[in-house]
């Protein structure tokens, strides 16, 4: 898990809420809190000035006082909930390392897509390599069925909308991606753009789609078919490699 905050090209002054915001929780939560890491755009470095602060707080124990002594720390620092949210997300260090809640606690998740900001890491996974392929591979699967189901049914090309695909295609299949570099190359890129810049093959294609609406739009007016096809083709290789 990483330790410094990346710049974020947005308005907000994140360091700071960030920081009231730790605080806070130390003040209120005292022992009781373990870890805290955040993850998603502002921990990657893709933030925009629409993006929230997706954290995770992880205490030794999880009650309705703790829950709600969170959402009163997110909702109480210098900038208002409503102009920059604190999303977050609590777990007690029991639930954290158990498997039933992996889904929340993801190895490629806080490994490599977090930023630790208080506490120290719980859990260091053996096999990391293997356990972050295996992850990124079931990502995989998921969005292939779904593109096999817009071929299955024929899916009409003016519901081929870029920001449908994108929701459900194409932002999963960036995750997944930027994991398969890191299993590929060892180097995990944190932003799109640096994804875009890893791939010299038709996978970059997948990369082009999610970042720029006019070329996606440009190739589904063209042949919608051959494109759901194409990005089909890739994943198959790509989870079968």
């Amino acid at each position: 898990m990483r330790r410094e905050i990346p710049l974020n090209n947005v308005k907000h002054d994140y360091i700071c809420v960030l920081k009231e915001f730790i605080d806070d929780l130390k003040d209120k939560l005292s022992d009781e809190l373990v870890m805290v890491y955040l993850t998603g755009s502002y921990a990657r470095g893709d933030a925009t000035d629409s993006s929230d602060l997706d954290v995770f707080c992880i205490c030794r124990n999880m009650n309705q006082y703790i829950l709600e002594t969170v959402g009163i720390c997110a909702n109480s620092t210098s900038i208002p909930y409503n102009v920059l949210e604190i999303n977050t997300q609590s777990m007690s260090v029991k639930e954290y390392k158990n498997k039933f809640f992996e889904n929340w606690s993801e190895v490629a998740v806080t490994e490599l897509n977090s930023v630790l900001l208080y506490g120290k890491e719980i859990i260091k996974p053996n096999n990391f390599k293997e356990t972050i392929e295996n992850t990124y591979k079931k990502s995989l699967a998921d969005v292939i069925m779904s593109i096999r189901h817009y071929i299955c049914v024929n899916e009409a090309i003016e519901k081929l909308t870029h920001d449908k695909i994108k929701m459900w295609i194409l932002k999963p299949l960036m995750f997944a991606l930027r994991q398969e570099r890191f299993c590929t190359t060892g180097i995990y890129p944190l932003t799109n753009h640096e994804l875009l810049e890893s791939y010299c093959d038709e996978n970059r294609k997948l990369v082009e789609y999610y970042l720029d609406k006019n070329i996606f739009d440009r190739d589904i007016a063209e042949n919608h078919k051959k494109v759901l096809n194409n990005i089909h083709e890739c994943l198959v290789k790509l989870i079968e490699k």
